[in-house]
């Protein structure tokens, strides 16, 4: 995050004041040699925000800009007193490291908004769309730059076409702001001076840029066809018997300005391959996984339609629902904003496998900006499928805001409100809600903050959106705080504490949830070393009500957490970060996670990364399974298979080695259901877990470039010491469970991808992709017989066996060319 991190304000009351000149034509060469240049007003004497805030900057920095007939131009003159520390390594776009300028541009000259363009010594580009909320990477436009390396330091020369910026014409003064970074002194320096006191308002503190009135917006116009082969290598139904299939692929993205504002994206038979796989995991929890997004289409100017929830609760749109189930054959999405300030977006897609359409997504969205840095918005998805077999259609709205408080504006009163309908096979749908509300300080060096949440236990958003849990009341209250205004604290250049916890009710009836909290202590170091110590405490008091999946809650084991985390120097080029967490019950269970990550720039063309964690924890408690219990003439019996006692299968049972006064004695006052029992069972778990990721990236210039990736992952788990839940909080011992429900299973997956942008927005890509793994999750009854529990595999034979399957490999070739006006 360049100017995200760097963009936290300071309260300027004058700010700096810098005016475009002219210029006929421009050459961007990185020569600055044109006569227009040498005419230009100056944008000098940058201040620090990091590593000491205020100070003036220990290097010169000169900066221009002239307006032409199509393009505004930034001319940049770094000037260093050690020119051959500048630090000049190639990355891949969007991605800069070493030194690099930035210029953030608010074409409406509101404080709303800001387009990022930046610019590494190396010419490696970085563009952005920042927000009051958040700053957008994944915002790609077509500019032009040039960077060179003098004896007296470095030159960059950008040019920003009018088309890939949104302005009316009529303002007469713009917003804008430069950014130096100096890698070797980790120092970052502002034009308009920032500092930390003022985070939240940094648009609003960006410089004035006049003499742009009276420009001229120009529409934009891009066609974006692609064409891709594919081969695939596999074993079919014949063990370590090859099958190779083959297939070719066409599609067409395109995007057309309606008005200077208003954009719309049109993609058929979109190419939404994930190039790089998701991240294995060992979730054994009940919550769902959430991956971020990667696809194009769905990354550019797709911010608009982000109606978040408080704590990563979720979201409105998820957009990796769209084409998770079957293939996308076509969507659209038109997104603009008008010039008093209102933003709406509308996206709509269709899936379904062989170009028949089977499902249907949409969305909608508005948000109008507001004064004192405030704003309110709208929101609404659908969701209709008839080749599911229940048929579900769904639908959400939603409304959200922000506005800020107080004399100085360092209050934030912001909130969501939500409704859902959801139906299946034709019924009644399901109605439910959500709210959020939240009051935080968002300026200062200290910044308390409190927050409710009300779910419904109706609440569904999940066909569109994504939300981790309903059926909760939440409160929430803590604060942050910057030790000594942000200056040294003895010996540390900066010292933070953060702090807060949260009490959980159920929605329905009430029920405590139990309280949670966190502390954390972090330290900056001068010599850029950082470090961070972090408490938790969990499950103290109430009940879990998620655990059982839908059956009685279950009594909360209290624990804590203690974790630690230290990174070197991130000045250097050779960079370790370290982790360790512990974590304990009070009942005895507990687990310890070692990790370590390391980023090496080995020269300034290849850059490695290497990430690896281990786990491992040793008594859980832990939820099994919801098992059925029949009452036969002999006594009770489970099926092969867990279920409701009235669905099993009489010639199937398996009787329990229980006698009749044992099976008294443990479902004594256990209410029965059609047939027999149906109850939690829970034991104490044993998980091991081991994860290795590493990537490597070789650039022979900022447009061509190699990407190799791999991850090698295991987890494995047994479940011993078995109890039945009786209600809440009785759990009886039942040495008698005749399951066994042990798992192992690892996974390498590894690519490799040529880019190549041969030009600007279009290219090539060579990828090649391998995907292997092995899996053993059991049911078994112990009358089946028992083999060794997968649990006793070593992490070492997992890997092993891991590259003794066979497997599946991928290679294709896409290219794709940019046609624009």
């Amino acid at each position: 995050m360049l100017l995200a991190t760097g963009l936290a304000a300071l309260l300027t009351l004058v700010p700096p004041t810098l005016r475009a000149g002219t210029a006929d034509r421009v050459v961007v060469d990185g020569e600055l040699n044109e006569a227009a240049w040498t005419t230009a007003e100056v944008a000098t004497d940058f201040v620090q925000f990091e590593p000491t805030e205020g100070a003036p900057a220990t290097q010169t920095t000169e900066v221009r800009i002239l307006r032409g007939a199509d393009a505004l131009y930034v001319g940049a003159v770094m000037r260093d007193s050690d020119p051959e520390g500048i630090r000049t390594t190639l990355s891949r776009r969007d991605n800069p490291d070493g030194d690099f300028f930035l210029v953030a541009l608010d074409a409406y000259g509101d404080g709303r908004s800001a387009y990022e363009f930046a610019v590494t010594a190396a010419n490696v580009q970085f563009d952005a769309l920042a927000t009051r909320q958040n700053e957008d990477e994944s915002w790609d436009a077509i500019w032009g730059s040039a960077t060179r390396v003098t004896e007296e330091g470095w030159v960059a020369e950008i040019e920003i076409p009018y088309s890939q910026l949104r302005f009316t014409g009529t303002e007469p003064v713009w917003g804008v702001n430069f950014v130096r970074q100096i890698q070797r002194l980790n120092e970052k320096v502002f034009w308009s001076p920032l500092t930390r006191e003022r985070e939240s308002a940094f648009l609003e503190d960006l410089g004035r840029l006049e003499g742009v009135a009276g420009l001229q917006p120009k529409r934009v116009v891009q066609a974006l066809p692609y064409s891709l082969a594919r081969a695939r290598r596999f074993e079919a139904d014949t063990p370590g018997v090859p099958t190779a299939a083959y297939g070719s692929e066409a599609g067409l993205d395109l995007k057309l300005g309606l008005t200077s504002n208003v954009i719309l994206d049109v993609t058929v038979n979109p190419d939404f391959g994930q190039v790089e796989a998701d991240p294995a995991e060992l979730n054994l929890s009940t919550f769902e996984t959430f991956f971020s997004e990667r696809r194009p289409f769905f990354l550019e100017g797709t911010q608009i339609f982000d109606l978040d929830y408080a704590s990563g609760d979720g979201a409105l749109l998820y957009t990796r629902r769209i084409g998770g189930s079957s293939p996308i054959i076509g969507a659209a999405k038109l997104t603009g904003r008008t010039d008093g300030g209102l933003s709406f977006g509308v996206l709509g897609a269709t899936t379904g496998d062989d170009f028949d359409p089977s499902r249907l997504y949409a969305a909608a969205r508005l948000k109008q900006e507001l004064p004192n840095q405030s704003a309110v918005g709208l929101g609404a998805t659908a969701y209709s499928s008839w080749m599911e077999s229940a048929s579900p259609r769904s639908a959400s709205v939603g409304a959200d805001w922000a506005f800020r408080l107080g004399d100085t504006l360092d209050w934030l009163f912001e909130g969501t409100t939500s409704a859902t309908a959801r139906a299946t096979d034709g019924a009644d749908p399901d109605l439910g809600y959500a709210v959020y509300l939240g009051l935080d300080k968002v300026q200062g060096y200290f910044k308390p903050g409190f927050g409710l949440r009300v779910y419904s236990e109706a609440f569904r958003l999940n066909d569109v959106g994504r939300f981790r849990q309903t059926d909760l009341i939440s409160l929430r209250g803590g604060t942050q705080l910057l030790l000594n205004r942000g200056q040294p604290v003895g010996p540390f250049r900066r010292l933070s504490v953060f702090g807060f916890g949260t009490q959980e009710f159920r929605y329905t009836d009430g029920a405590n949830r139990g309280f949670q909290g966190t502390a954390r202590l972090g330290a900056d170091f001068f010599g850029f070393q950082s470090a961070g110590l972090q408490a938790n405490v969990f499950g103290l008091g109430g009940v879990d009500v998620r655990e059982t999946r839908g059956l009685d809650p279950v009594v909360n084991v209290p624990g804590a957490a203690l974790s630690v985390d230290v990174t070197t120097d991130q000045r250097r080029r050779f960079q370790l970060g370290l982790g360790l967490r512990g974590q304990v019950y009070e009942d005895g269970g507990r687990s310890f996670s070692p990790g370590a990550a390391i980023d090496w720039t080995v020269s300034d063309r290849l850059t490695l990364a290497l990430e690896g964690q281990i786990a491992a924890a040793t008594g859980e408690r832990a939820w099994v399974l919801n098992e059925g219990f029949v009452e036969t003439a002999d006594g009770l019996a489970v099926g092969p298979t867990s279920g409701l006692p009235s669905d099993l299968d009489p010639e199937t049972l398996v009787l329990l080695p229980l006698s009749p006064a044992e099976a008294g004695t443990l479902f004594d006052g256990v209410a029965r259901v059609d047939g027999g029992f149906y109850r939690p069972v829970f034991a104490s778990r044993d998980t091991r877990s081991a994860s290795l990721t590493t990537r490597a990236n070789l650039l022979f210039s900022a447009d061509l470039s190699v990407q190799l990736y791999g991850q090698l992952f295991s987890a494995r788990g047994q479940y011993e010491d078995f109890r039945l839940l009786a209600s809440t909080d009785n759990l009886r011992p039942f040495d008698a469970y005749p399951r066994r429900r042990d798992f192992s299973f690892s996974d390498f997956n590894t690519n490799a991808v040529l880019r190549w942008e041969y030009r600007p927005g279009s290219s090539l890509y060579v990828v090649w992709s391998q995907a292997r793994g092995t899996s053993a999750f059991e049911d078994l009854l112990f009358a089946d017989g028992m083999s060794a529990s997968p649990f006793d595999t070593s992490t070492s034979q997992q890997f092993a066996d891991t590259f003794g399957v066979f497997p599946e490999n991928v290679f294709l070739v896409k290219l794709s060319y940019l046609v624009m006006r």
